[in-house]
């Protein structure tokens, strides 16, 4: 994916968790996208984390800050994977993330599944052509072509460099 890609992609996350538009993502702002996501940390844990970037009185987040703590979060989890080789930790996180997809707890992902959660995340937006843009990146790596992404087929989309 091109840098320039990449920044737009976080630049419109941070926007789309900028609720009120400020130009800064306060706690409550960054809590309320985490627990969307399942993610639960105590006020403590979320402080910590924060406070490692911000540069603010009141630990809000600029973008460029934000970019800062996406970016060691993405480098953390990629050296820890890589250098630990610890797989089984690696999928019990990505078993974690696949539950939140799983809207009907069936093992499997659905496009609309898909559609769903990132339209409730703010990501997308719902509609026939977002529909469609999911059921394209669901038949990227349905490698059975039974219109579903199970497991496996989800941590290879998670996993897969592009």
């Amino acid at each position: 994916m091109a840098l320039s890609s990449v920044h737009n992609e976080t630049r419109r996350m941070f926007d789309t968790l900028d609720e009120n538009g400020d130009g800064r993502l306060s706690l409550r702002e960054i809590n309320c996208f985490l627990n969307k996501l399942g993610i639960h940390l105590t006020e403590e844990e979320l402080k910590c984390m924060v406070m490692a970037v911000s540069h603010s009185e009141d630990s809000s987040l600029t973008f460029d800050e934000f970019v800062e703590l996406y970016q060691s979060v993405l480098d953390e989890s990629s050296s820890s994977t890589s250098t630990s080789g610890n797989e089984e930790s690696q999928d019990l996180c990505l078993m974690e993330a696949f539950k939140v997809y799983d809207l009907n707890e069936d093992r499997y992902i659905s496009s609309s599944e898909l559609q769903r959660v990132l339209s409730n995340l703010g990501l997308i937006e719902q509609g026939r052509h977002y529909l469609e843009n999911c059921q394209r990146m669901v038949c990227r790596f349905d490698e059975n072509f039974d219109g579903l992404m199970d497991f496996s087929e989800f941590k290879n989309m998670m996993t897969t460099k592009t």
